[in-house]
């Protein structure tokens, strides 16, 4: 493991005998990893060949869905159904029955096609969150080439009557999101301003601010991606270089430096305290001392 420390409280995040672990490898865009806490087992997407795999200790690697349609970012709903964002599709979708059935749960929005999902988060009132950047759009290796319907960028919630409601449209391209413990802030990247802003979370779903919370900087090419809260309100997110890991005040304490491109994380293990990361080629775990929040 290397780390580029920025404050002497980093080093006390890990434990002395951290090592940075790939786990499966041979894969060409690895994204949206997500942990299943009670059946133990890791799932995440390759983008560019539109596969989704499921990862567990016991059993190795298997796949859970093919095609894809280029999915990216994967969460769990309070029942435990798999929530994807499809790049090529440009809709978020239900997966359920083992990835036998899929329903989509978001497609459009004023009559306009959604650019191409990339994020996606749940809350404890049963809404989902998603960002939705023109990737898809604009990178074959990603999704499929075409034009956008929207003239805009934005960030949506799902109710849980299904309705879509857009939340924020003036980032440039809004990547990675996570939510506040307590759920009173949403928390959002936006890939080429190179920084993470914070909204106020109303009772209703609205969103009020918007400030910068954090410059997302270091040395590399790597941009703002994906991003997770801890139980100790740490908010961790990629960036140049690898994985930044801030404090509740903002402060990057430092970044665990990746020998390839990262793209996401989640926490995950027996104890929520083992850090998985997806990057270009393979996923790798990092034990932490660090705890991860439950999606379930």
């Amino acid at each position: 493991m290397k780390l580029d420390i920025r404050q002497p409280s980093l080093p006390l995040l890990f434990p002395n005998d951290a090592q940075l672990q790939a786990i499966c490898g041979d894969f060409t865009f690895t994204e949206g990893p997500i942990w299943h806490p009670t059946n133990q087992f890791l799932l995440f997407s390759d983008i560019a060949t539109s596969r989704q795999y499921i990862w567990n200790e016991n059993d190795g690697l298997s796949l859970f869905r093919l095609p894809s349609n280029q999915a990216n970012g994967n969460y769990f709903d309070a029942q435990g159904r798999v929530i994807t964002c499809e790049h090529a599709s440009s809709q978020v979708v239900r997966i359920d029955h083992h990835g036998k059935r899929v329903t989509p749960i978001a497609t459009h929005f004023d009559g306009k096609a959604l650019n191409s999902p990339n994020d996606i988060i749940c809350d404890s009132k049963g809404r989902i969150w998603f960002t939705d950047p023109a990737y898809g759009r604009t990178r074959e290796d990603l999704g499929d080439i075409r034009e956008q319907e929207l003239g805009f960028q934005g960030v949506y919630r799902v109710d849980p009557d299904g309705s879509l409601h857009l939340v924020v449209d003036d980032f440039d391209q809004p990547n990675g999101l996570c939510m506040s413990q307590d759920e009173t802030r949403l928390f959002i990247n936006d890939s080429p301003g190179g920084h993470i802003r914070v909204f106020d979370v109303a009772d209703d779903g609205r969103l009020s601010g918007g400030e910068v919370w954090a410059e997302v900087t270091g040395d590399g090419a790597w941009v703002p991606d994906g991003m997770k809260t801890t139980t100790d309100d740490h908010i961790i997110c990629n960036g140049p270089g690898g994985v930044h890991i801030f404090d509740g005040d903002a402060i990057c304490l430092g970044v665990i430096r990746m020998p390839e491109k990262s793209t996401n994380f989640c926490f995950g293990g027996a104890n929520m305290q083992s850090l998985f990361i997806t990057a270009s080629t393979h996923v790798y775990r990092l034990e932490t001392n660090m705890t991860g929040l439950k999606m379930i």
